[in-house]
């Protein structure tokens, strides 16, 4: 006689609200059954909560290319097999950030760090939210696998048995432990705008035990196809009757739809061989400079889809002019971001040393979810160091890039250009200069900037900076005399 599945709390209309399909279903999931009966059967009609400590690995705005800023995290979890919630904190040196997440069936409320207000939720991130929780507990994401009958994968080894399922855009891995039939780890692929197909990977560790349920006291977190590890620190477990209700949902309730940044640019000619391209939906102004016979292009944010919409503006501002060169001001993704499809045109790459690794890495990096241009049809990768300094010269026409690294207070890679028969210096984000009111203080990087003008020996008449583009109370087109003039106040 075959036994009966226990009902399920995640109904077929849930389900695909929660953007899930089934991928395959080949008889019982006898591992998936078992490891669910440990660690999300138990779940069903009540909470489990639990203290954390984690250690937090993040990619920022930092000096140079897979630079690591630290936190630390402390909170506590609620979580059932179909809801969870958390409060917790976050420290970063001395500042202190507080948030909380509340999930249901039905809602996800989110209150970012430092808001006060409930942050906009999309409908993708309600649909992959299970993934996100099991970060701190996988039994959201067991329950889903199990909900749907989903059949072992021919990945699955005698070790462990392999469960394989797309939970809206993410590709979800369930690795279960034939020994004691304990979940081992997840791993979750997605597309990422710069880093292309990035994997995830959750393993958990020091499983423990509270009544019928089997829990893990360490989850470490590799991200960015293992550039960063994190650490979440378990502590003791007890079953809850509820949860707290941390946030409330508001009148009206709607997850926001998911919506692109239509793009948005403006071409102006700056000069009769400088051509500015605004690209307002990225807050950038790219630079294009016009050879007789070739193009370069400088700057490309965020992603290979802005890195076409440039090509097809400059192919428009220069009709037959190839683009010879492609250059960064420095790595950041606003400025590098949308490389790859210069790699594919065949353009060189100009960089620095330190860069080159981050470069080639950005250039090799598989795009299968989303493919761009470089995916569908690959070309090596041309670059070209630049040392201190780099003239082109074509005619009468020159350019000069120069590296004035950690001059800039900035990034150590950071590249000005310079334009010696229009004394035009082109910069990224180093001038802060208000349209009005009384000269300030120059910024330290303002003062990077003016100290490093002065040692090279240019005569710069005006400064061009890349962003921002929308009006934020500054100036993008400066003379170089009000950076001067910045430099005596005291």
């Amino acid at each position: 006689m075959k036994l009966k599945r226990p009902a399920l709390l995640l109904t077929a209309g849930l389900l695909l609200r929660l953007g899930i399909t089934t991928l395959a279903w080949a008889g019982p999931p006898d591992n998936l059954r078992a490891c669910w009966n440990q660690q999300a059967k138990p779940m069903q009609t009540q909470y489990v909560s639990f203290p954390y400590r984690e250690t937090l690995a993040k990619l920022e705005h930092s000096f140079q290319p897979w630079q690591q800023t630290a936190y630390t995290g402390a909170g506590r979890v609620w979580t059932n097999a179909t809801g969870f919630a958390k409060s917790d904190t976050l420290r970063k040196g001395a500042a202190t950030y507080f948030s909380q997440t509340q999930f249901t069936g039905a809602t996800l409320l989110f209150q970012d760090y430092g808001d006060k207000e409930l942050s906009s939720v999309t409908t993708a991130a309600f649909q992959e939210y299970a993934v996100q929780a099991a970060r701190y507990a996988p039994g959201l994401l067991i329950q889903h696998f199990y909900g749907r009958h989903i059949a072992p994968d021919p990945e699955s080894t005698p070790a462990l048995t392999v469960y394989k399922a797309t939970v809206n855009r993410v590709l979800v891995r369930l690795f279960i432990r034939t020994a004691d039939n304990q979940l081992s780890k997840v791993t979750s692929l997605h597309h990422d705008e710069l880093f292309g197909d990035v994997t995830t990977t959750y393993s958990y560790r020091d499983y423990a035990r509270l009544g019928k349920l089997v829990y893990p006291r360490t989850i470490v977190i590799e991200s960015i196809n293992g550039k960063l590890t994190d650490t979440v620190t378990i502590g003791a477990a007890a079953v809850a009757a509820t949860a707290p209700v941390l946030l409330t949902a508001p009148a009206g309730y709607a997850l926001a739809p998911e919506t692109a940044a239509k793009p948005e640019t403006t071409v102006e000619q700056f000069r009769p061989r400088l051509h500015l391209l605004n690209l307002k939906h990225t807050d950038d102004r790219v630079l294009v400079v016009e050879f007789d016979t070739f193009l370069l292009v400088a700057e490309a944010p965020l992603n290979s889809e802005n890195g076409e919409l440039i090509i097809g503006a400059a192919r428009r501002i220069a009709p037959g002019k190839p683009i010879r060169y492609f250059v960064a001001g420095h790595y950041h993704p606003h400025y590098l971001g949308g490389v790859r499809p210069f790699v594919h045109k065949g353009a060189t790459v100009l960089t620095t040393a330190a860069d080159l690794p981050y470069v080639q890495y950005l250039a090799a990096a598989p795009h299968t979810l989303q493919p761009d241009s470089l995916q569908r049809q690959p070309r090596p990768l041309r670059t070209e160091e630049i040392v201190n300094r780099k003239t082109i010269a074509e005619g009468a026409f020159r350019m000069e890039i120069y590296v004035i690294g950690s001059q800039s207070q900035h990034t150590n890679d950071y590249l000005i250009y310079y334009f010696p028969t229009e004394k035009i210096l082109f910069q990224d984000d180093l001038v802060w200069i208000a349209k009005q009111g009384e000269p300030r203080k120059a910024s330290a990087r303002q003062a990077g900037l003016y100290h490093a003008v002065l040692a090279l020996g240019l005569d710069v008449q005006t400064i061009v900076q890349s962003w921002p583009v929308r009006d934020y109370g500054v100036k993008t087109i400066i003379p170089f005399s009000e950076l001067q003039e910045s430099m005596s106040v005291k």
